[in-house]
This record gives C-alpha cells, sequence and structure tokens, in this order.
C-alpha cells in the first residue's frame, strides 16, 4: 500500500519511488511484476500523473524498473537487490546523520553506543494482519484511553435509547 505524504519535505515522486523499492526489496514486487501504467496509477494514488511518471523514470535509470515496448513497466530482473542496496545505503546515511547530531549536541560516546546496542536488541515487530488490526482497533481499552488522551466525553444514551 502507498502512503503519500502531502505535507511532508520528502517531495511526492521521491515519497512514490521509495516506497516503490521498499516493496520490491520486500519480495511484495517480484521480478517481472507489471505496474499499472503511469496515468490509472496517479488516478488511485490520487495524484499528479507527472509525479508518477518522474518516479517510474527515476526507478528505470535506477534499474528497478525496465520498460517494453508495449510501454508497460516491469520489475527489472535483480531489482530486488538493487533495492535493498539502496535502502541500506540510505540507513547508514540515516544513521551517520543520527551520530553527527548526538555528537554535536554533546552526548557521551558511551551513550551514543548504548543507545545504538539498545535499538538493536529491541524486538522488530511485525505487521498486524487485517484480523489483528481490526481487533485492536475495536479494543475498548484502547478506545477508551484514546477518548481519555483526546479528553472526548462519552455522554449517556438517551431515554429513547438511541439517537433522536
Amino acid at each position: 500500500m502507498i502512503d503519500l505524504q502531502p505535507d511532508s519535505p520528502v517531495p511526492i515522486h521521491e515519497q512514490l519511488a521509495s516506497q516503490l523499492m521498499a516493496d520490491v526489496a520486500a519480495g511484495s514486487l517480484k521480478t517481472g511484476a507489471r505496474l499499472a501504467e503511469y496515468r490509472a496509477f496517479a488516478q488511485q494514488l490520487l495524484t499528479n500523473p507527472q509525479t508518477v511518471a518522474r518516479a517510474y523514470a527515476d526507478l528505470e535509470a535506477a534499474g528497478v524498473l525496465e520498460r517494453h515496448p508495449s510501454g508497460v513497466m516491469e520489475i527489472a530482473a535483480g531489482a530486488d537487490v538493487v533495492c535493498r542496496r539502496r535502502l541500506q545505503e540510505a540507513a547508514r546515511h540515516g544513521l551517520g546523520e543520527a551520530v553527527r547530531q548526538a555528537v554535536a549536541y554533546g552526548l557521551p560516546e558511551a551513550d551514543i553506543h548504548k543507545a545504538v546496542t539498545e535499538a538493536l536488541a529491541a524486538p522488530v515487530g511485525r505487521p498486524l494482519a487485517p484480523a489483528e488490526l481490526y481487533t485492536a482497533i475495536k479494543n475498548t481499552a484502547h478506545v477508551s484511553r484514546h477518548r481519555d488522551s483526546q479528553h472526548i466525553k462519552v455522554l449517556p444514551p438517551e431515554d429513547g435509547g438511541g439517537p433522536p
């Protein structure tokens, strides 16, 4: 599922390209999988067709997509490796930036090592299955905590027992 954030400082075409790369790296999109035509995909995403065309062009230049003579875009052979490497490179860059920021803010090296060690030891969550997600959303304790955190008051039912 593609989740574009229009208010993000990251351009929409980059968000789209990185999410498609993550899907390829995770195996959700496999070699030979055909992508929707860019205008149709833009319509699904409620975005400008040129945004999708640019993301497709960027992915094609990176070797993730290949265009067939018919114009259809497919996941290229070896794209999963390309995507994993690019995502790992981005993760390394993010880690480097975080460490530089921690040092700049005066965090002792021992604390930085401890934070990284704790992050590595933390259990990795898995996405919830649709049934689990539904159960979590419908969890009354969750709803109650949400109402409390948002200062939402639950009004008692009227004597008629239902809405007017």
